[in-house]
């Protein structure tokens, strides 16, 4: 956890060097405490009312976080893709690091749902678009700039690089989504 917070208060002063920081050490066990807090926001955004059960709730997170690091080891590899197909040597397991990183502003997610519980007219049905797109380029952004910092690539080349993986694997999930729900309505 001092490492988290080291590099966070690196960040904040130099966010290259902050970045950098991160991926030297190329945590793990740090990047998966961001897919955790990104799978712990997710759950929380789309069930916060619903009177879930400890055991429904202890599911659906780990179903969770399974798939966010699902998610970021294929952006990861399709990025890396990308990147060494323009002829920029990266690292896999940074660009994993650096995917798991940007988990935390999922947070932000949370903090959506707290206003929409404090201002009922604000209801979460209203909100919930713009917190997803909010959060989504949040968090291309810290990518893009993270690219930028490590591998010096353009903005353009980095921008790339992160819609080259994430493109897939938003259709590989939506696809699998689709598959699921067709295979609840025909069980039941």
């Amino acid at each position: 956890m001092t490492h988290l917070l080291q590099t966070y208060f690196t960040y904040m002063k130099d966010p290259a060097a902050g970045v950098q920081r991160l991926l030297a050490r190329r945590s793990f066990r740090q990047a998966c405490f961001g897919y955790f807090v990104a799978a712990l926001s997710w759950v929380l955004f789309f069930n916060v009312a619903d009177q879930l059960s400890i055991a429904a709730l202890f599911f659906k997170l780990v179903i969770m976080f399974l798939a966010e690091i699902t998610a970021g080891y294929f952006i990861a590899a399709l990025c890396g893709l990308f990147l060494d197909l323009r002829r920029v040597k990266v690292s896999a397991a940074q660009l994993f690091v650096l995917i798991g990183s940007a988990g935390f502003f999922k947070i932000l997610l949370v903090a959506f749902v707290l206003i929409s519980a404090t201002f009922p007219t604000l209801h979460l049905r209203y909100l919930a678009p713009f917190a997803l797109l909010f959060v989504f380029v949040l968090q291309l952004v810290y990518l893009v700039r993270g690219l930028k910092h490590v591998w010096d690539v353009s903005a353009g080349e980095a921008l790339g690089g992160w819609l080259f993986g994430f493109i897939p694997v938003l259709a590989l999930f939506g696809l699998a989504g689709i598959f699921f729900i067709w295979f609840l309505v025909l069980l039941f």
